[in-house]
């Protein structure tokens, strides 16, 4: 099996956790689980709520790391706790971008920068004439240090930290062609993203949450806040065309329900006017989802209020085993993208950044011993195939070197002659002039000098028929048209450096091939044989 990579959504009233199966070509989301939180005190700060959830994790992971697997996590901080920015830039290099980031979004937070963990997501890359656009993400390092402080304290091997808003991104194809609006209802908070091509180009969080119906609700009707919620799930609606209040407690309930709602209209409301501002073009719909998005009416209430077609975003096109509840897209989508590299930020950065201790491999020592051994056995086998290769071509040439140096020696000196001493020997160092040399020169060597120096092919016909080059002296027998072009044939041999002396022999005219020719009187052509001079050398030399 491959590692695992753990996708964790931090919810209000829900831990969410996505078990992805990593292997070598596949990435397979094997099961989500969904446990209850517990209650958290009212006075807790965002920061506080946040690593409150994360120690209730360590009971839902007894075991992270098993005999078969690496298990790492991946933690969604809530947009609460992130502000994001758009900041265009000149340039498109990641570095520069990466380095200029700070005093970019100096004047667009109040918080101190050097308070901040700072990452982007490219939204739009630079043309000729213009900009990258880069989307902004800022945390606390107060938040980070918390987070990672108690991912070691529980023993977690955290391995990222990412934004709830972007997790949704991975599941939201390219081939999407014009831009939406994902809104994400939560307990405590609305995520909202602008997605065009599976990139963000817009993120923010809004204060509503879908407590704030269960609230209404109690107000309205005098509940406590267990009651209300109940109501809620169970009668809860906003009226539309399709359902209509049929009592005076369903018209109560509608009206404290499009009273509650009318804060989040608002601010989806500047939602569509700032991105029509930053990008001077309009969104084509609306994707609605979340717990709160359930309840009964509010898609339909929200189309009719923003003009805007409201559905429930595509599902994910990822390899799973079993379904899972679209509520639970941030934990599935944050794990996707922490094994694939994909389009979030990662706020486990410079002294946050992420450091692996390699545990695991405790399970499989035995197995990784196992294959170590196994490894050392092959490559001990194959040096000794190889050394034992070696020593038999030695037994080979040793064999050959003793029978050639008994042809040359004689046997009983040969047996007295290493092959150091048989080298020397042959390259005269061994002070026994009867021993023949290696030559310096060869047979062929010889045989190209002739060929260099004899005249060009315009000057002479020179066919040579015989040659025998033997050991000081050079055999050469050939025909020519005249005398004289054997003489320059000669001439030119002369000038070998290691030819000593050159005999000719007598000449003789031999017939040579018929050639035709054209009778003046009678204007026939015939077939005259041609006359050549045959003659031979003997050519004494000085090399080897």
């Amino acid at each position: 099996m491959g590692n695992r990579i753990i996708g964790i959504d931090l919810g209000a009233t829900t831990l969410r956790l996505a078990h992805l199966e990593v292997g070598f070509r596949r990435v397979t989301l094997r099961r989500v689980e969904t446990h209850a939180t517990a209650p958290e005190a009212a006075t807790l700060s965002s920061i506080e709520r946040v690593t409150a959830r994360m120690a209730q994790l360590a009971p839902l992971l007894p075991s992270l790391h098993d005999d078969q697997e690496f298990t790492e996590l991946a933690v969604a901080l809530p947009g609460e706790l992130v502000t994001f920015r758009l900041i265009d830039l000149p340039f498109s290099d990641p570095r520069r971008i990466e380095s200029v980031l700070s005093y970019e979004l100096e004047t667009e937070v109040l918080q101190p920068i050097d308070e901040l963990v700072i990452d982007h997501v490219l939204v739009r890359q630079a043309s000729e004439g213009g900009a990258t656009r880069v989307l902004v993400a800022a945390a606390p390092k107060a938040a980070i240090a918390q987070v990672v402080a108690k991912a070691a304290e529980l023993g977690l091997p955290l391995r990222s930290i990412g934004a709830a808003p972007l997790a949704h991104l991975a599941g939201l194809g390219e081939e999407i062609e014009q831009p939406r609006l994902l809104v994400d209802i939560g307990a405590s908070e609305a995520v909202v993203v602008a997605v065009h091509r599976a990139r963000p180009e817009l993120a923010r969080s809004i204060p509503f949450a879908g407590r704030w119906f269960s609230e209404a609700i109690a107000t309205a009707f005098h509940l406590d806040g267990d009651t209300a919620e109940r109501t809620k799930l169970e009668a809860g609606f906003i009226a539309h065309a399709g359902m209509r209040p049929e009592s005076p407690p369903q018209r109560r309930m509608d009206a404290c329900l499009r009273e509650a709602v009318r804060p989040l209209v608002r601010e989806l409301r500047q939602t569509l006017a700032a991105y029509s501002a930053s990008y001077g073009g309009t969104l084509s719909g609306l994707w609605l989802t979340g717990r709160g998005a359930q309840l009964p009416g509010l898609a339909e209430h929200l189309q009719a209020e923003l003009e805007l077609p409201v559905s429930a975003p595509p599902s994910l096109p990822l390899p799973v085993d079993e379904a899972f509840a679209p509520d639970a897209a941030v934990a599935v989508g944050l794990a996707f993208q922490t094994a694939e590299q994909g389009l979030q930020v990662d706020f486990r950065k410079g002294e946050f950044a992420y450091r692996s201790d390699y545990s695991f491999l405790r399970g499989k020592a035995v197995a990784l011993a196992g294959a170590l051994a196994a490894v050392l056995l092959f490559a001990g086998l194959n040096a000794f195939a190889s050394l034992r290769g070696l020593h038999q071509e030695e037994e080979r040439l040793q064999t050959r070197l003793d029978r050639a140096a008994a042809e040359l020696f004689g046997a009983d000196r040969a047996k007295k002659m290493d092959a150091r001493a048989i080298s020397e020997e042959l390259r005269g160092k061994g002070g026994h002039a009867e021993v023949v040399p290696i030559p310096s020169v060869t047979a062929f060597d010889l045989l190209d000098e002739v060929s260099r120096q004899a005249p060009p092919s315009e000057k002479i016909r020179l066919d040579i028929s015989e040659l025998k080059i033997e050991p000081k002296k050079i055999y050469l027998k050939a025909t020519t048209q005249t005398n004289q072009q054997m003489d320059d044939f000669a001439d030119e041999l002369k000038k070998i450096d290691c030819f000593k002396e050159l005999q000719k022999g007598k000449s003789r005219t031999v017939s040579g091939p018929s050639q035709p020719s054209s009778d003046t009187r009678s204007g026939e052509t015939k077939t005259v044989p041609t006359e050549l001079k045959e003659f031979d050398f003997n050519i004494t030399t000085t090399c080897p």
